[in-house]
């Protein structure tokens, strides 16, 4: 079991319902609603996986599919990542203690806002750095990563770092810490 707090979601969501037609909480209470990666292809969004995974929430949680955004910020007791059904997994079970200090953040890079990595290369990220998804298609990419505090990314455009927010001191947020920096 760890704690997560979100940060951002990745640009692919999708759901899936429960089997049974005549089942009263097929939409709801039996529902899965899942994130990860994805790039805009045309008027859809695809995986291009190159690290398949993603983050999942059910319907009998603490989560609102219909306004995913509210529960940015807010931290969830969750399984540990895990592989199976071919991708990285992390189910998200339900919200923490208002001020439980989070094991890790759930953050996404993406090659337009942060620059282009390498995540194949041994020194793209630091140890404290955990993948859950990427997705790729040429020079587009979006990683899904959990990260431990001071944790740090190598783009085209410098390391980032995931830091306090010194106006907020209960808030992180991923900063440049070097520019200039190229693969």
């Amino acid at each position: 079991m760890m704690l997560v707090k979100i940060l951002e979601f990745g640009s692919n969501w999708w759901a899936r319902f429960g089997r049974d037609p005549h089942d009263p909480y097929r939409y709801t209470k039996h529902a899965a609603y899942f994130n990860s990666t994805g790039l805009c292809c045309g008027n859809r969004v695809k995986r291009c996986w190159i690290i398949p995974g993603l983050i999942r929430f059910n319907g009998v949680g603490d989560f609102d599919p219909q306004f995913p955004i509210r529960s940015v910020g807010t931290t969830f007791e969750c399984t540990d990542i895990t592989f199976a059904l071919g991708g990285n997994r992390v189910v998200f079970q339900r919200k923490a203690a208002r001020f439980a200090q989070p094991d890790y953040f759930l953050a996404v890079l993406s090659a337009d806002r942060c620059g282009a990595f390498d995540c194949r290369s041994s020194d793209w990220k630091s140890d404290s750095v955990v993948p859950v998804a990427v997705s790729q298609s040429r020079e587009r990419q979006e990683a899904m990563v959990l990260l431990r505090p001071s944790a740090r990314v190598r783009t085209t455009l410098g390391v980032w770092q995931l830091n306090t927010r010194p106006t907020k001191p209960q808030s992180m947020a991923l900063e440049l810490l070097e520019d200039g920096v190229t693969n």
